[in-house]
């Protein structure tokens, strides 16, 4: 953010950076950091960052990529606080999730049932159940 500076005296407007030479050669920087909110935890760890009070070292946990793997109906795959680089949680065990095998109006992981249920009936005089 663009702030007026004064030096010697002098205003000047809208400066977005001060660049001063430096004895040994090259340039230092200063920002304004007056909107800064970032914490240690916003900040990987061993990274440093500069804000409105000074330096500051991160101390969020870098995980790189996290994956995981759910076996049950219960399964969860925990994914650990801080930063990851992404991956991937997927499903085992899901080879009987087919059409056949589930009820006919029901879905279950995307996969609707084409499994009827059978009509039961008796017969009065012989007492025999027919199941078809």
């Amino acid at each position: 953010m663009a702030q007026s500076v004064i030096i010697n005296g002098v205003t000047y407007a809208d400066v977005p950076e001060v660049d001063i030479p430096k004895s040994g050669g090259g340039t230092a920087k200063f920002y304004d950091t007056a909107a800064a909110d970032a914490a240690a935890g916003d900040i990987l760890a061993t990274k440093v960052a500069y804000g409105s009070s000074g330096s500051i070292t991160g101390s969020m946990a870098n995980n790189g990529s996290t994956s995981g793997t759910i076996g049950t109906k219960s399964g969860t795959v925990t994914i650990p606080a801080g930063y990851t680089s992404g991956g991937t949680v997927s499903l085992t065990n899901v080879s009987d999730c087919v059409a056949g095998n589930i009820l006919t109006g029901k879905s279950i992981l995307g996969v609707s049932g084409s499994l009827q249920m059978p009509s039961i009936s008796q017969n009065s005089s012989t007492k025999v159940l027919s199941i078809s």
